[in-house]
């Protein structure tokens, strides 16, 4: 390859108009490379690579990780499905954010009322939400986004290695693949006979999913994925 068909790494920053320090980084990660010729110390780039480079700006811009960028690129993951998760992740995160603003609106209903927030009165929507509650809704955005290693981190060793990741994994690919699109993340229920069981409602375009959850102190040791009907 000659020289003349190499570009300069200021001629790339140019091009795409990000710093030295982005590509330099990117490389560092291994998810570019580039090129250093005995005439120059300064990083250069094929037409290749510069190709390369702009497809992981293009998925930066989607919002994906770097991690999610390795994935892809060593075709542990699939395009569209990790574009998939990612939506869902950002719809799980809206709903979750207008959930702290409905509570929010709530407290200020209380206070310009001059009610006391304080009060045993002031219940809020969060007022019952407890450990295991938030353990629940921190699995359920794992399992709507596709992060197993958040929701292993709740699951006991016999539930662990009953369901090995790939199992889970496969698992998890057949349920969620007829509900269609994410909607929302719907009621946390509590059984009625059973205090360590607790319920999961998620709300997709096709079909609800339903979680169950099984409670060991605050670990999960029986975990289930089905359907409901909306």
């Amino acid at each position: 390859m000659s020289e003349k068909n190499l570009y300069d790494i200021s001629e790339v920053c140019k091009m795409f108009d990000i710093t030295s320090r982005t590509l330099r980084f990117y490389e560092e990660k291994g998810i570019i490379q580039s090129i250093t010729t005995p005439f120059s110390h300064r990083r250069q780039y094929s037409k290749e690579q510069i190709d390369h480079i702009r497809d992981v700006l293009v998925l930066r811009t989607l919002g994906l990780s770097l991690k999610a960028i390795t994935e892809l690129q060593s075709q542990a993951t699939d395009l569209k499905q990790t574009i998939i998760s990612k939506r869902a992740e950002i719809y799980a995160s809206i709903n979750t954010k207008q959930h702290e603003i409905n509570i929010l609106n709530e407290a200020l209903a209380l206070i310009n009322s001059g009610k006391n927030i304080f009060e045993n009165k002031f219940s809020l929507t969060i007022g019952n939400i407890g450990p295991i509650e938030e353990i629940v809704m921190d699995c359920t955005q794992a399992i709507v986004c596709g992060n197993t290693r958040t929701l292993y981190q709740y699951l006991n060793d016999a539930l662990k290695e009953y369901m090995p990741p790939d199992v889970y994994e496969k698992v998890r690919s057949d349920t969620l693949s007829p509900l269609g699109t994410f909607v929302s993340l719907d009621s946390v229920v509590k059984d009625s006979k059973f205090k360590n069981i607790i319920y999961h409602y998620v709300k997709y375009q096709n079909l609800g999913l339903k979680i169950k959850y099984v409670f060991h102190g605050e670990a999960i040791c029986g975990l289930w994925l089905g359907y409901y009907e909306m």
